[in-house]
């Protein structure tokens, strides 16, 4: 019995040492790990598919989360932003910065899958790998700036009638609207499958 209550102890800790030790989602994580592995890439010559990247969303997942981008706490609750954290937003506020890091989260999350398709291809074309990883990194970037633009604002002493207004007039990001439009055809066909 003695054994056994140990063995459920250590079982216990191993656990709760692996959850602390799970980094928390952020943009950081997903240009690291990319470019992480460009550099193993580089340095041996060859591509292991198994080492791939994993395409993840950020903001569109199960549960509550919280995605940290450059010091900037983003709330979600079951695939929704729902906040950012220590702000006081509006509900305008939130819908107006959750569509542009909803797209964003999209089109990265497109672009690690297609550079992980291309790696894949029994036709693997170094040249669209390059495109889909620029554009990967892209658009990380772009979500770093919409944050960091948003903070910068939402700080600036306003009131919240001209902080909706500078929210709504916020720069938009460099997105390429054809890959995206592309990418809502294929996810809506495949809803219209399942449904069928």
């Amino acid at each position: 019995m003695n054994n056994a209550l140990k063995i459920i102890v250590l079982s216990l800790l191993m656990i709760s040492a692996k959850a602390q030790s799970v980094k928390p989602f952020s943009t950081e994580g997903l240009s690291a790990t990319r470019a992480n592995f460009n550099k193993n890439l580089i340095k041996l010559d060859s591509v292991d598919i198994d080492d791939l990247p994993t395409p993840i969303y950020l903001f569109s997942r199960d549960g509550k989360q919280e995605i940290n981008i450059d010091g900037v706490t983003v709330l979600t609750n079951q695939r929704e932003i729902i906040g950012i954290k220590d702000m006081d937003l509006s509900e305008e506020s939130i819908k107006n910065i959750s569509d542009r890091l909803i797209i964003l989260d999209k089109l990265q999350k497109a672009y690690s899958e297609a550079s992980n398709d291309e790696y894949k291809s029994s036709k693997r074309n170094k040249n669209k790998i390059v495109f889909y990883d620029r554009r990967f990194f892209a658009v990380l970037r772009s979500m770093r700036t919409t944050l960091k633009d948003f903070k910068n604002m939402y700080a600036a002493n306003q009131n919240d009638k001209t902080k909706i207004i500078s929210v709504a007039a916020m720069r938009s990001p460099n997105i390429d609207w054809e890959f995206y439009c592309r990418l809502i055809q294929v996810e809506h066909q495949k809803t219209l499958a399942l449904t069928k």
